[in-house]
């Protein structure tokens, strides 16, 4: 496949996923002022520490086998009936493990044990969706997959509305919004996948089993090491200045949510793509091409983010939960940094390394629990945003230097590190409200826009040839 029909195929995917999480997530993420406005900041810490633990616990109990449903789907040698049978077995039983830890779990949080049917029943509804869409995107499904995402995100909608606004059964009414927002895009992938036929009869394949484990297992410290380093800063704020403050930061991480749904959508089908085309003669210079364009869009676009960081908090957190603004900006540079990783782990999945991402994880996650540990104590919650911003920096940068031995990827490095360093400067001058920072975010733009010149002008003919062509076609 030659380099113009690789680049047509992900914008094609990438297209698709935009349809599916557009819906799942960004229009969801516009309820964020409804919830701000009902539920109290302690509610919304209890609803975040439940999907939160979900997160820290799901690659243990499931051994990660839903990236391996994904990964030995996509291989055309296998038997896609039984890459899916193995991984719903393997689903179950870690609902089954999950009933058994109930005593553990009820002695780290009791507010989870207060809420243990709802958390055992929205993390089997998790994982079985996670089996299944992963499932569909293997097998190549994506228009499927798209329409789940947006049917999910309509019941989600609706569900709020009347579970919040009508009904007023506040938190209650917001897990079970979830909970149905999982059950009816999992019936509807069952029948329009006709994936009933393919999980009756039920056949698993133990030697098939045994290859999708030895790549799903180094995976589980790798994924749990993400949680970590993506949510302990959570329960450290939990621990030591409550639930309160942790509902507060909970829901800064949504504004950095406009830039990881878009980046997510685009890593979704990147993924792919690294996948078909691992091993082909043009790898490095697609890679690189792809790389460069994700790089300078990324840094503009989360200096937006940054520039607009109060002026959407104004709009979407209400009464207490303004405050959550001051966050935003250092939140939005550990989003950059951690979809910038996210993007370079697809090498080393696609060449079935997956151990070697675990060490990049581990030393972020160190660093990031050391760091709260400092920080949260002396500055609260704005210590644990410093922590993460600082850990995924450190991870994207290991996985950029070990991702060279996979794929070369080709960067200006004096470009890219005046770059990162103008926008490190610019989130930290926002954070601190000190007076210009406007002014300096600006500024940082131009200068980022002058420094990586090449390659944005290489977007813009890219979007001229797109715009050309649809033009072209209107005639």
């Amino acid at each position: 496949m030659d380099s113009k029909k690789k680049i047509k195929t992900l914008v094609k995917d990438t297209g698709l996923f935009a349809i599916s999480n557009f819906g799942s997530k960004i229009l969801v993420f516009l309820l964020t002022p409804l919830y701000t406005s009902i539920l109290t900041t302690e509610e919304y810490g209890i609803a975040d520490l439940i999907t939160t633990t979900i997160s820290f616990i799901y690659p243990i109990l499931t051994l990660a086998i839903a990236d391996a449903t994904l990964r030995y789907a996509l291989d055309k040698g296998n038997d896609k009936r039984k890459v899916l049978n193995n991984s719903i077995l393997l689903t179950l039983l870690s609902i089954a493990v999950l009933l058994l830890f109930k005593p553990a779990i009820m002695l780290v949080s009791q507010t989870i044990g207060h809420y243990w049917t709802i958390f055992v029943i929205t993390y089997a509804l998790f994982n079985i969706h996670n089996c299944i869409s992963n499932y569909i995107k293997g097998i190549e499904r994506t228009g499927l997959f798209a329409v789940q995402g947006l049917v999910q995100t309509v019941v989600i909608i609706v569900c709020n509305i009347v579970f919040l606004v009508f009904l007023k059964l506040g938190l209650d009414g917001y897990l079970l919004s979830v909970i149905i927002g999982y059950i009816i895009p999992i019936v509807i992938m069952i029948v329009c996948g006709k994936l009933y036929k393919v999980i009756i009869p039920f056949e698993l394949d133990w030697p098939l089993m045994k290859d999708m484990l030895s790549y799903s297992i180094p995976m589980v410290p790798t994924l749990l090491a993400w949680a970590i380093n993506t949510s302990i800063d959570k329960y450290m704020i939990i621990g030591f200045i409550g639930l309160s403050d942790s509902g507060i930061y909970s829901v800064a991480h949504k504004i950095p949510t406009i830039f990881t749904t878009v980046m997510s959508i685009f890593t979704q089908a990147w993924q792919i793509s690294a996948i078909a085309n691992y091993g082909s003669d043009d790898e490095s210079q697609y890679h690189t091409v792809i790389y460069s364009g994700l790089n300078v869009i990324s840094v503009i676009g989360c200096l937006f983010v940054i520039l607009l960081s109060k002026w959407f908090a104004a709009f979407l957190f209400a009464k207490d939960f303004y405050v959550a603004w001051r966050y935003v900006p250092l939140l939005t540079v550990s989003a950059m940094f951690a979809s910038h990783g996210g993007f370079l782990a697809s090498s080393f999945r696609a060449a079935k390394k997956t151990k070697s991402l675990f060490g990049s994880v581990l030393l972020g996650s160190v660093i990031n629990v050391g760091l709260n540990w400092t920080l949260i104590p002396r500055y609260g919650a704005l210590g644990a945003a410093v922590a993460t911003s600082i850990s995924f920096t450190v991870i994207w940068l290991v996985r950029f230097v070990l991702s060279q031995s996979i794929v070369e990827i080709k960067i200006n490095k004096v470009a890219t590190f005046f770059t990162y360093v103008l926008f490190f400067g610019s989130a930290i001058a926002m954070t601190l409200d000190i007076r210009g920072a406007y002014l300096i975010v600006i500024t940082t733009i131009v200068i980022v826009v002058l420094l990586n010149y090449k390659d944005c002008l290489l977007l813009v003919k890219g979007v001229a040839k797109v715009f050309d062509k649809k033009r072209n076609r209107v005639k």
